[in-house]
């Protein structure tokens, strides 16, 4: 009888797996999901027929359905008796490689039980009217000889003759390829892959051009084919990584990233799908985060052949939520014989009516969490509230959990393995039993390792299903299957697939960001490939690809190699791709084959044998997994079989400990505790007044800056504050500048909870509040938290090291000499800057320090540091003019708190964000507020390119109000063209610019030209109505009620939003009436 446990626990087993195969029709299809995106994607397939379409972008974050609606577009084309291919892990220096590989791996995908590849070849015939017996050798069914190949060609030349001579030899190669004769598979691929032929004369014998193609020349003329039968779906998916590793390059010396180079390679391979197929869709599909950066860099051509579509975003219907669930659960109770209380027991339908926004995975994870609670705790309870945690606390006796902490590849069974060592021999120090170190189930003999490792938890069930699978496994690893060249396309994928989900299962589960590719064709370049997503922010990923290659036959070896390490991806230099060649005998004696080899462990492939072991253990997973016991993942969390395997120990050791040398993923340039956010990357940032549907805002959309415009009593500021609040709760520090005195409480918790709080907003509070750090500053305010600009650095510690001595040198004489007016080019000047060079560096080597002290200094000038000056009379008015700027601007060298903006953001150890609020009541005049803006600015500027966000999709934001004042439309002030280089170039470097403005008209148009997401709140000026409704008309709609709107109600557009009506949420501080005094701000900053 299944249990209501044993139910719950054959649910988890496809966990390993990623949610959807492209390859397969979904289980779980529903209906109303992603209606939007299908119909925009179904009209472009539609249009290929007449047509060239604009490709169409696909967005998405990790979860949100992109596989899944990449599913249904196969689905779709394949119906209209079409082809699909689906390009991923492009590499970005041999795209049309790739795209070569993934198209000639997909012809031979299963459509009705025949490949595309037999699908297009005997449409083909059908089309051209050729005979049975031609039809049948050409799809593979009998022997296929030189004169059928002429007979194709000659029939071809009948329909098109302009066709059959452009195209006669990929077509050739095409049907080769499709043989079942080794040999002539190999011509037919040798030709396709842009390979040197491998014997003189062997494709000529078959009417082939022995030259090579170019890569993207065989994909034109393989579209040109295809489109004789019907339409093409091309997807470029998995360029993430490809796009997160060229954004964080080093900066050329023109301050554009290096890797625009990457950028410009991706995208003219994409131009060249677009440009150089016929009745074909291309379709990218990639992270919101990608489509931004790429946009950026790439050049405008391709960007102007490819269409936006709104991105997928979370489940919002809950009934179409719990229609993925119970079509999910159907499916697992069904394959076991279960017949649950409800179709989503034990998840209620309540918990669905009030869940918060999820992606479809993220609803799965949340669930999983549950489930393993329950299977933890032998009890299953309902869940009935997704944004409660999950708890664990009661647990019967018998299923306490225990932390494992050992090295990767390591195991320590839970209970004695059938024919293993007793505990006494053990205790006497008794090694593993020859079946235990094959099956992988004997500890490591080095076990005072001190690497990190993973938590597992291992439920220590002593109960009958140990033993039950003990004894299964036991007798199943005793067959050793034999791979041959005949099988090793089907078993191997078979076996690695069932090893490495076994042994992602043992470390910790998809959850770590482990997952596998969907199983490959039936004539594949790779047998498996496990990726490691170490940041689902930009998709950056680390790799491990393998391949086994069983064929003696030296022509056969050559092109299995070559499209392994395109595939693959692997590169010199970049550890991220690993690629493990399998193989028990010697690789021959081909030069060819030779050269490849040594470029391949050049690159970092690794040449490893296909252990009998290995295999046992492999074959033997499959079979469990094929017989899916409900307590199997149990039993692999503590037996640990796949882990101890000599494969998965040589290719994945490091893995359970973190990614592969090279790969750490960049931490934050402020904090020296960064606390990793558990919120996800994106928020609300209000609710659609039509639709009450949640408008939501990605980090990442941040990068490329806000615009508010909005006046008094609309709500501007609570705005401004919830934007702070939502970034610091993802762990992004600000620097807010306050000059109104509305923005300093944004430490201060609420009395009692506010009446306009949304549910759950009172735990985001709480949340907010312990874990970010708020300081107020107070410039020219001695009695709050001054701050100053400091122009010398300290000497001092800097004098051990020459390069950053002199470094420091140059910088500090840089700031002086603006200061001093000798930045020109005049002989006056140059003189000036050596003599202040000069006097730096005497004085640096000195025991005094400080601006005060170098200027008293350069007054009186010491002989023998400089003789460019004999009489002392430039020095002397050096020093005049610095002290005439220190009365001028008491903030340059003044007392307080140097300004960092490194300080600014790095939040105190244990917390989360830094929110710096700079108060501007010491700066009453806007004169002084522009100089210490302007500053402050070219600070941050040349921080960030210093510390830029990396991999994170946003790593600081930067809040002005009143930007009218710093930025206005007419003249300029002194701080117009440092704000301006901000908006236009800060996204580069990952800080994301919020401006407020009452006064849309006085802005310069420079700000809202770089502000991708603007808010229109109400205004009451017709001034400056009208200018905003000017604007509004350039973002795509209208704000024709500007003036009339209530307080918190915006119209909103954004990438990700069209332009529409929304009304923004309550902010999580303090917010009264009353802005607090001047008084008040000192006592904050003090306290603070």
């Amino acid at each position: 009888m299944i249990t209501d446990l044993d139910a719950l626990a054959a649910i988890r087993l496809d966990w390993v797996h990623a949610l959807e195969d492209v390859w397969r029709t979904s289980p779980v299809h529903v209906d109303g999901l992603h209606t939007g995106p299908r119909r925009r994607i179904l009209a472009a397939l539609m249009e290929a027929d007449t047509r060239k379409p604009l490709g169409v972008v696909v967005q998405g974050h990790a979860g949100t359905g992109k596989t899944h609606l990449l599913g249904w577009v196969r689905q779709q084309v394949q119906d209209l008796g079409g082809y699909f291919f689906l390009v991923g892990h492009v590499s970005s220096n041999a795209f049309h490689d790739s795209v070569v590989g993934s198209m000639l791996t997909d012809l031979f995908r299963l459509v009705d039980g025949e490949s595309q590849l037999q699908r297009f070849l005997r449409s083909l015939c059908e089309l051209l009217g050729s005979p049975a017996d031609l039809t049948a050798s050409v799809v593979g069914e009998t022997a296929l000889e030189p004169g059928h190949l002429k007979d194709l060609i000659v029939a071809l030349g009948d329909h098109d003759r302009a066709l059959a001579r452009e195209c006669q030899h990929t077509l050739r190669a095409l049907a080769l390829y499709n043989s079942e004769d080794y040999d002539e598979q190999t011509i037919g691929e040798t030709y396709l892959r842009s390979m040197d032929e491998q014997e003189p004369g062997e494709r000529a014998r078959r009417g082939i051009r022995p030259a090579t193609r170019r890569p993207a020349d065989i994909v034109h003329e393989l579209s040109r084919l295809l489109a004789l039968t019907g339409p093409s779906v091309i997807a470029v998916d998995q360029v993430d990584t490809v796009v997160a590793e060229a954004a964080v390059r080093d900066d050329d010396p023109d301050g554009r990233r290096g890797g625009s180079v990457a950028f410009n390679v991706l995208a003219d391979g994409l131009l060249m799908l677009h440009e150089r197929t016929e009745r074909t869709l291309c379709l990218l599909a990639c992270l919101p985060t990608s489509w931004i950066l790429f946009r950026e860099n790439a050049v405008t051509s391709v960007r102007d052949r490819f269409h936006e579509i709104m991105p997928l975003n979370r489940l919002e219907d809950p009934a179409i939520t719990v229609r993925i669930i119970e079509q999910r659960f159907r499916e697992d109770f069904d394959r076991i014989g279960f017949t649950p209380p409800y179709p989503t027991w034990p998840v209620t339908r309540a918990a669905f009516d009030r869940a918060p926004q999820y992606t479809p995975r993220e609803l799965l994870q949340r669930i999983d969490r549950h489930l393993e609670t329950c299977l933890s705790a032998g009890a299953v309870r309902e869940l009935d509230d997704f944004a409660a945690e999950p708890s664990s606390s009661a647990r019967p006796a018998g299923h306490a959990p225990t932390r494992h902490t050992r090295p990767a590849g390591s195991a320590e069974p839970a209970g004695p393995i059938p024919g293993g060592p007793t505990q006494a021999d053990t205790e006497a120090g008794a090694g593993p039993t020859p079946g235990e170190e094959r099956a992988g189930l004997a500890p490591e003999p080095d076990e005072s390792s001190t690497d990190p490792a993973p938590s597992v938890v291992t439920p220590q069930v002593a109960g009958p299903f140990l033993a039950e699978l003990d004894a299964l496994f036991a007798e199943l690893v005793a067959t050793v299957p034999s791979v041959t060249p005949a099988n090793e396309d089907i078993l191997m994928p078979e076996l690695l697939n069932a090893g490495l989900t076994a042994w992602i299962t043992e470390n910790g589960g998809t959850s770590r960001g482990f997952s596998l590719e969907p199983s490959p064709s039936t004539r594949p370049p790779l047998h498996a490939r496990l990726s490691h997503t170490l940041n689902s922010e930009t998709g950056e990923q680390a790799q491990w690809s393998f391949r086994a290659i069983t064929s003696g036959h030296g022509r056969a070896i050559l092109p299995r190699i070559t499209s392994a390490c395109v595939m693959a991806g692997i590169a010199v230099g970049n550890p991220r791709r690993r690629l493990f060649l399998l193989r028990n005998t010697d690789w021959g004696h081909g030069a060819k084959t030779h050269e490849a080899l040594a470029a391949f462990t050049a690159a970092g492939g690794v040449l490893h044998r296909l252990d009998r072991d290995d295999l046992a253990t492999f074959a033997a997973l499959r079979a469990l997994f094929e017989r899916q016991h409900p307590h199997l993942r149990e039993w692999l969390t503590a037996r640990r079989p796949a882990s101890g395997t000599s494969l998965l120990r040589t290719a994945l050791g490091d893995a359970a400990t973190g990614p592969p040398d090279g790969t750490e993923a960049a931490l934050p340039a402020c904090g020296t505790e960064p606390v990793v956010p558990a919120e996800p990357s994106s928020f609300v940032l209000g609710s659609s007044l039509a639709s009450a549907a949640p408008a939501r805002l990605d980090l990442a959309v941040l990068r490329r800056h806000i615009a508010i415009f909005a006046g008094s009593g609309s709500g501007k500021t609570v705005l401004i504050r919830r934007l702070v609040e939502e970034a610091a709760l993802r762990g992004v520090s600000s620097i807010v500048l306050d000059p109104n005195n509305d923005l300093a409480r944004l430490g201060e918790a609420w009395p009692s909870p506010p009446a306009g709080w949304r549910d759950g907003d009172k735990s985001l509070a709480d949340d907010y509040l312990a874990g970010t750090d708020v300081v107020i500053w107070t410039p020219r305010r001695d009695g709050g938290r001054p701050v100053s600009f400091q122009p010398l650095p300290d000497f001092a510690g800097l004098r051990d090291d020459p390069d950053e001595f002199a470094a420091a040198v140059d910088a500090a004489v840089a700031t002086l000499a603006a200061r001093a007016g000798v930045t020109g080019a005049t002989s006056r000047a140059s003189i000036g800057r050596a003599i202040l060079t000069a006097a730096l560096r005497h004085f640096a080597r000195g025991n005094r320090s400080g601006l005060t002290a170098f200027v008293e200094l350069l007054a009186e000038l010491p002989d023998g540091v400089t003789d460019l000056d004999p009489a002392d009379k430039l020095a002397k008015g050096l020093a005049q003019t610095l002290r005439a700027a220190m009365v001028n601007d008491p903030l340059f060298g003044g007392q307080g708190e140097p300004v960092d903006p490194g300080v600014l953001l790095r939040p105190a150890p244990g917390r989360r964000a830094r929110v710096s609020v700079i108060s501007l009541i010491g700066l009453p005049q806007d004169e002084q507020r522009q100089s210490f803006v302007n500053q402050l600015q070219l600070a941050l500027f040349a921080w960030v390119k210093r510390n830029p966000a990396g991999e994170r999709p946003l790593g600081g934001l930067f809040v002005m109000d009143e930007a009218q004042t710093f930025a206005p439309s007419g003249p300029t002030t002194a701080c117009t063209a440092s704000t301006l280089a901000l908006a236009a170039q800060a996204r580069k470097y990952g800080l994301g610019l919020v401006f407020a403005t009452q006064a849309p008209k006085n802005l310069h148009n420079g700000i809202p030209g770089n502000a991708t997401t603007q808010l229109f709140g109400r205004l009451n000026s017709p001034t400056q109505i009208d200018a905003a409704r000017l604007m509004a008309r350039a973002s795509g709609g209208d704000a024709a009620d500007i003036g009339r709107l209530g307080v918190g109600e915006f119209y909103a557009t954004s990438e990700a939003l069209t332009f529409e009506k929304i009304r923004t949420p309550l902010c999580l501080t303090h917010h009264p009436a009353s802005p607090l005094t001047d008084e008040e701000v000192i006592d904050h900053a003090k306290s603070d």
